[in-house]
């Protein structure tokens, strides 16, 4: 009888310890949802309706056409392109980089190998703002010695920066994947004829297809709200999402165009929220697989 009551007594512990826990988390979801729902019935009002009413009423009528103000006339379209321009390139780019790289450190024996990966960590710590100066001055020199006038701003100096960012962080998740792989496998396809580069790209890159994805996808993420650097190199004719909703941010103080600028939120929002809900799996997959391994 003693044992059961010591039982009953850690079992009750346990209910309300994970009842607090998912407490906390409903009101976490509840506050997030409830900040959509403020932004999308904002999104659907007139202006003068949004400046003479309570910010949780309801609209009175719903005005979907800001939506398609806020696409057209306020470029939240052009910026929306632009955007998957320069998270697709700068994702991809990144991930193949560091896949070679990442197995070079992994797979490859040589002398300064455990200094090579440190490196890539070390990269992976430093904050982009502390170097954004000498990157700058750089990328001008660079224009100036090879008559590339323009190369110092707009999207090819933001597609290199990208790419040169993500390479760190990816580096040092796909490392943990090459290392858990059998060397059986490349002596297998050594034996077959098969040179370093046909057995890393058909033998050793598709048994790391996870990693890959879920790097492609959180430097996706990234760069898709990433604004610091967009907001140093592009112009307004090459803004991503993040700087066209600071742009429509000023003009609102301006013009009192909020219901524009909360419906170019939403727009900005949603497609990324639908990409992670499908695809979370695949990322938290590959990131615990990443990490165990390495």
């Amino acid at each position: 009888m003693r044992n059961l009551g010591g039982t009953k007594r850690r079992l009750r512990k346990f209910s309300w310890s994970r009842g607090a826990i998912y407490l906390l988390l409903s009101l976490f979801c509840l506050s997030t949802v409830a900040a959509f729902a403020w932004v999308f019935m904002i999104s659907l009002k007139t202006t003068p309706e949004f400046l003479s009413t309570s910010p949780w009423s309801l609209p009175q009528h719903p005005h979907f056409e800001n939506y398609r103000v806020a696409w057209q006339r306020a470029k939240i379209g052009t910026y929306f392109f632009n955007s998957i321009l320069v998270a697709t390139v700068g994702a991809c780019g990144s991930v193949m980089v560091s896949a070679l790289a990442a197995y070079v450190i992994a797979r490859v024996p040589f002398r300064a190998n455990g200094a090579v990966g440190n490196f890539f960590l070390v990269g992976y710590m430093v904050p982009v703002m502390l170097t954004i100066i000498p990157l700058f001055l750089m990328l001008a020199d660079l224009s100036n010695r090879t008559g590339l006038r323009g190369f110092s701003s707009g999207m090819a100096p933001l597609l290199a920066l990208y790419v040169a960012t993500g390479i760190p962080f990816n580096t040092f998740v796909l490392r943990g994947f090459y290392e858990s792989l059998p060397s059986q496998m490349e002596e297998a396809a050594a034996v077959d004829g098969a040179s370093p580069m046909r057995t890393f790209f058909q033998i050793m890159l598709p048994l790391s297809w996870s990693g890959l994805v879920s790097t492609f996808l959180i430097n996706f993420l990234s760069l898709w709200n990433e604004f610091f650097l967009a907001l140093l190199f592009l112009t307004k004719e090459t803004a991503t999402l993040p700087l066209g909703l600071f742009y429509m941010a000023q003009r609102a103080e301006y013009t009192a165009q909020w219901t524009d600028l909360f419906a170019g939120m939403l727009i900005t929002t949603v497609p990324v929220l639908i990409l992670f809900a499908l695809l979370q799996d695949q990322v938290t997959k590959g990131m615990t697989e990443g990490a165990v391994k390495g």
